[in-house]
């Protein structure tokens, strides 16, 4: 039986040294910054825990095998491989997937660790009367984007990884009349600089 409840895609790579997180790796090295983001996939994933009842919980993996993600299969309901391609081939691909299912769909990644279940609820809750939703990034992009239904060319003609990310899809989602929701800003992880940021927002959450 198809599962036809709201589509949650979760992209993450395999954690190979040299693979990921380069621009944190070039101050870290590759073997820690590998460690690092495979401890983030595990926590992003442990934050989305509490949708399960509600949504359909995808992981959408590159850089290696099925077997590669083993450790966490458990958090997920499925695995889908991710296409090749550029981000926007991916994502478009990823989408068709989850519409044809006729589901909302709502993708993020593993570089935002501010992501919360809450936010997540409320991006679904936002595509019931808006046909978009984006979760803006500090640095430009978005940590999170959904659309109600299929919206042909979304994910085209965007500057992607770049401070243009989000302005672009938002200029695209004014040309073509499609109705947008905004989550509240959030902070992705790219650099030793990020890390370092996150963790004394940490602290000072937890001594106030």
């Amino acid at each position: 039986m198809l599962d036809r409840r709201p589509q949650l895609l979760v992209f993450l790579k395999n954690p190979q040294p040299g693979a990921v997180k380069t621009r944190l790796a070039a101050t870290i090295g590759p073997e820690e910054a590998a460690r690092l983001y495979r401890h983030w996939i595990a926590l992003v994933l442990q934050q989305l825990q509490p949708l399960r009842n509600t949504v359909h919980l995808v992981g959408l993996f590159a850089g290696g095998g099925i077997n590669d993600f083993q450790e966490w299969h458990t958090l997920v309901h499925d695995w889908r491989e991710q296409s090749d391609g550029d981000l926007g081939r991916r994502l478009e691909r990823a989408f068709e997937t989850g519409h044809g299912l006729g589901s909302p769909v709502v993708a993020v990644g593993t570089d935002c660790l501010e992501l919360s279940a809450d936010l997540v609820s409320q991006a679904f809750a936002a595509l019931s009367d808006h046909e978009a939703v984006f979760g803006p990034a500090n640095d430009g992009g978005y940590y999170l984007v959904g659309t109600a239904r299929p919206l042909p060319g979304f994910f085209t003609a965007i500057r992607w990884s770049s401070q243009h990310t989000l302005a672009d899809h938002l200029a695209r989602c004014r040309q073509h009349g499609w109705s947008v929701a905004l989550l509240p800003v959030r902070h992705d992880i790219d650099t030793w600089e990020d890390w370092q940021a996150y963790l004394a927002r940490q602290e000072s959450r937890h001594v106030g």
